[in-house]
């Protein structure tokens, strides 16, 4: 009897781990669209324009559609470079290209995913999409517009970014923060890609760049991570994220005081 229950309750078990497992495989499957849209325009000082395109994947997986028919811009060429791993979330500035100050305004991006179609806008030159000033900067970073190629998707370095506290914006380049001997640290930095140039993976490294004493890093391959400092003083950290092509770097500068 003892066997024929240890039997049967290994079989209960296994049944319910294998439903389980079919649960989450069929939670993990992407059925939800992909909305491409337009993040707007700048005008650059040579006469030349910059356009940027964006989207959002609602699924919880990352979702890859090759350039193609469910995949592509209008008018031709329908293949120009734009990314072909939609990353789950919403992503802005994804796709930005540089086009001729004589463009006419006609250029559309078109994503078919789980049964439905989403195009961008047709009035890509209309005065509301001119990007202001912040959304400027965001759309330029990581891109050198005037030796980029023109009409096609332009690989920008991968974003690195810091957030002190909810309130506030990500901030990057350079960030200073406060410190003490033997307590651990919580930098809240993480890396946002375009996912070019295709079948590229990026890749993040935190390092000591300068101060009196050791360092330690819970993780040094993630954006988020917690450091303790061994000794007073003033240190310079970095975190580079490349995609094997272009790097995007984060200096924070912390000031550590004595317990």
């Amino acid at each position: 009897m003892r066997l024929r229950n240890r039997f049967v309750l290994g079989t209960s078990v296994a049944l319910l781990m294998a439903a389980s497992l079919d649960t989450a495989d069929a939670l993990a499957q992407p059925t939800q669209p992909i909305f491409v849209q337009y993040d707007g325009f700048v005008r650059n000082k040579d006469g030349s324009l910059l356009l940027s395109f964006g989207y959002y994947n609602m699924n919880n997986v990352d979702v890859t559609i090759p350039a193609g028919d469910a995949n592509s811009f209008t008018p031709a060429p329908a293949d120009r470079n734009q990314p072909i791993v939609f990353l789950k979330g919403r992503h802005r500035f994804a796709c930005s290209m540089v086009v001729d100050k004589s463009f006419d305004g006609r250029l559309q991006w078109t994503v078919a995913f789980a049964g439905k179609t989403n195009v961008s806008t047709l009035k890509a030159l209309d005065p509301l999409y001119e990007l202001e000033l912040n959304s400027e900067k965001r759309a330029l970073l990581g891109l050198d517009v005037a030796v980029a190629a023109k009409n096609v998707c332009i690989n920008r370095s991968p974003v690195v970014q810091l957030t002190t506290s909810p309130f506030e914006a990500p901030s990057t380049g350079s960030v200073e923060l406060p410190s003490k001997v033997g307590q651990e640290l919580a930098i809240n930095a993480h890396v946002e890609d375009d996912a070019l140039p295709r079948g590229s993976k990026v890749t993040s490294n935190w390092k000591k760049i300068s101060g009196p004493g050791d360092v330690t890093f819970s993780d040094t391959a993630t954006g988020p991570t917690r450091v303790k400092f061994a000794t007073a003083g003033n240190y310079e950290l970095e975190l580079s994220a490349t995609d094997g092509e272009k790097t995007g770097k984060l200096t924070v500068t912390v000031h550590v005081a004595e317990k």
